[in-house]
């Protein structure tokens, strides 16, 4: 299964450790330019840095 990831799960699972879920669960995740723009922003939550 193909998912497209969104900012908000992927900080969550950050947050809570399991990020590696991600991967287990899905065979290839898409993270669009601006979500990957999102993450990197100077104002965006530390553990997305």
């Amino acid at each position: 299964m193909i998912v497209v990831a969104d900012t908000s799960p992927i900080n969550y699972l950050l947050l809570i450790g399991q990020i590696d879920l991600l991967p287990r669960l899905f065979q290839q995740i898409i993270i669009p330019d601006i979500v990957r723009d999102e993450m990197s922003d100077p104002g965006a939550p530390s553990v997305l840095q």
